[in-house]
């Protein structure tokens, strides 16, 4: 009876591990790459988003992910306290923020005049819980060992991702639009201290800690080769589907968010396909293969059956979305499925899950920081988007052919469909459709009529940033990430800084936040003795002499000091005080605006102000009665005086 009773009660624990080990799981998948998009979140408006502060954000992340991967087997007993670990770092990041920000600018002001030395602060302050991050995956594979000896990773690695694609929606379009950036963040550390808490009851009623092995699955050089070649191929891609995304959709939070979630649901997919359908490694870059070349044949009739839907989508937000979130899945979802499936289906057989795994994903982590590095500095500065994609479906179908060796029936399976991709590329590619303008996709008859047009794109690029200027019918525009502004000929630009400086008390000293095409800006060093004019982006700066015909030849202008920053970087590290300050950059909804319209900004901005200086703001209609209302409400928090100046139709100067 006793023994009866004691293995009902094994009975009972087995079943719950079993049913709350996998919702561990899952909260943990909610948690960890939230981090990297909230940390980035949180540095940038720190620090200021330049490429180099962002670049070593990213790689920061992945270097870190990488070495935790490497070494989670060594911490098998201790995965509820990583779990705590990276929550409580998380709070802790929080309730510093303000002390990092004087640290930063105010006990060591050489800390924010270098851009440098702001990458190294960024290092510094990630590196720890990247590392955290990275182990979880193993070692929740370890534990989950325990209880099934059939496709562990598969199902971790499924089950993780799932919650990481789940929680990069929710945090993008719910918590950070109704808690905040910093109530968000202390939200996901709520929860990584519960699944911690979780675990560590788990662990105390049933033994889930897998013992010792002394023999570990190796791994064939010449798998880890094509392994390492594709991983590279898929960071470019990732990389590159954000771009074309932002030429579509428009360069916002939510495109990135989106785009971030088809990758992290091809992961889970991919992890499903290599466990339950039996996909091997050689499979899954023939769905890689097959996925890059429909998108090279189908990106035309995409965006048009898009434009098509656009209007009665745009009705009801969520809709819209939807669509938009569909429109990503059919461009790079089975790619990403393929990419995806590739670990998991290296793991089919497995003997130390946690040593094993780390390898893998250590390998793969390695060759995405090598294929960020390939992208930003070769490829996206060098080529057109549609050689990026052959140079990416090359980079698989090599790995491939390392894998499967030169004679298998999978190799020329997979030489066949580069082939048919690089005939999909010269044939169907249309490069042209990404310089139409985002807005030229919400309609049919706008994209008919775009199609139509005599077009012509000067095209100019950065590490991560598009300039063109576009000429439509003899026109030209001013481009940017996918976004067209006013014509160059037009005066709403020149309007803007002849406003602003009619409102100054003086025209000593002025600061322009944004250059673009340079018409604001060198308009206010006409009427000002001394203006300091700041933008962010290198490739706009670097083209600003194309556009000397309607910035006033801003680059000889005396008065005008033009200095490459982010708006409040500079804002931060200068000592200045000015009569007038103007903000021009685009409106807030654009990912790397939106930081210039927050509170903490506007204070910065008014410590900088002259006491009857003047600050002036433009507001675009587009950002919607909410946007207005949130705008106004942050400003008068700020500003006792407030003065609304009419531009044009639906286009307001703020004063």
């Amino acid at each position: 009876m006793v023994a009866k009773l004691f293995r009902l009660t094994g009975e009972t624990v087995t079943v719950r591990s079993r049913a709350l080990l996998p919702i561990l799981l899952l909260l943990s998948g909610f948690c960890g790459i939230s981090y990297e998009v909230l940390y980035a979140k949180l540095l940038g408006n720190l620090l200021g988003d330049q490429f180099t502060i962002s670049a070593v954000v990213l790689l920061t992340f992945l270097g870190g992910i990488a070495l935790g991967s490497l070494y989670a087997y060594r911490f098998v007993r201790w995965l509820w306290a990583i779990e705590a670990g990276i929550g409580l770092y998380a709070a802790t990041m929080v309730a510093a923020y303000d002390g990092i920000d004087r640290l930063v600018y105010s006990w060591v002001p050489a800390l924010g005049i270098s851009v440098a030395a702001c990458a190294v602060v960024s290092v510094v302050l990630l590196a720890v819980p990247a590392f955290l991050i990275g182990c979880s995956v193993p070692l929740f594979a370890a534990y989950l060992s325990t209880l099934r000896s059939r496709h562990v990773f598969s199902w971790t690695y499924g089950i993780y991702n799932i919650g990481a694609a789940l929680m990069v929606l929710t945090m993008e379009f719910v918590l950070l639009r109704t808690l905040g950036l910093r109530s968000a963040t202390l939200a996901l550390a709520l929860l990584n201290v519960a699944v911690a808490a979780g675990l560590l009851l788990l662990v105390r009623s049933v033994p889930m800690i897998p013992p010792p092995r002394l023999v570990w699955l190796r791994f064939s050089r010449r798998d880890l080769g094509a392994l390492a070649l594709a991983s590279v191929g898929s960071a470019v891609f990732q990389l590159m589907m954000i771009k074309v995304a932002e030429f579509i959709f428009g360069p916002y939070n939510e495109t990135f968010a989106l785009v971030l979630a088809v990758v992290l649901l091809g992961l889970a997919l991919g992890s499903i396909a290599a466990g339950r359908l039996g996909l091997t490694f050689g499979g899954a870059l023939i769905v890689a293969l097959t996925g890059l070349t429909l998108l090279l044949a189908s990106l035309p009739d995409a965006v048009e059956i898009y434009a098509g839907l656009y209007r009665d989508a745009v009705k009801h937000y969520p809709l819209l979305v939807l669509l938009k979130f569909g429109l990503v899945t059919a461009l790079m979802g089975l790619p990403a499925i393929g990419f995806g499936a590739m670990i998991p289906a290296l793991l089919k057989v497995h003997r130390d899950v946690a040593r094993e795994s780390g390898k893998l994903l250590f390998v793969s982590s390695i060759a995405n920081v090598l294929g960020f590095v390939l992208m930003a500095f070769v490829l996206h500065r060098h080529f057109d988007y549609g050689p990026i994609l052959i140079i990416v479906a090359l980079l698989t179908a090599a790995g491939l052919a390392l894998h499967a060796g030169a004679k298998r029936a999978t190799a020329w399976a997979g030489a066949v469909l580069l082939l048919f991709g690089i005939v999909a590329q010269r044939q169907v590619w249309d490069e042209s459709l990404l310089y139409f303008s985002h807005n030229i996709f919400q309609s049919t008859q706008r994209l008919e009529k775009a199609r139509n047009t005599h077009f012509m794109a000067d095209r100019f690029k950065g590490h991560r940033d598009v300039f063109a200027i576009i000429h439509r019918d003899e026109t030209p525009f001013f481009f940017i990430n996918g976004f067209v502004g006013f014509p160059l000929s037009s005066v709403s630009e020149t309007m803007i800084g002849a406003l602003s400086s009619s409102f100054a008390p003086r025209t000593d000293t002025a600061l322009v936040l944004g250059v673009a095409s340079g018409a604001t800006a060198s308009t206010v060093g006409l009427i000002f003795d001394h203006v300091d004019a700041v933008e962010i982006n290198a490739v706009v700066l670097e083209n600003l002499f194309r556009m000397a015909e309607y910035n006033f030849d801003i680059e000889n202008l005396p008065s005008v000091n033009i200095v490459h920053d982010d708006g409040i970087r500079f804002i931060k590290n200068t000592q200045k005080k000015y009569s007038l300050i103007v903000n021009s950059v685009s409106k807030p909804l654009y990912f790397s605006s939106s930081k210039l319209y927050t509170r903490d900004f506007l204070e910065s901005v008014s410590s900088r102000l002259k006491p009857d200086g003047v600050y002036t703001t433009w507001l675009d209609r587009k950002v919607g009665d909410r946007g207005i209302d949130i705008i106004l409400e942050t400003l008068k928090g700020t500003f006792e005086n407030r003065w609304l100046t009419y531009l044009k139709s639906s286009y307001y100067l703020l004063v």
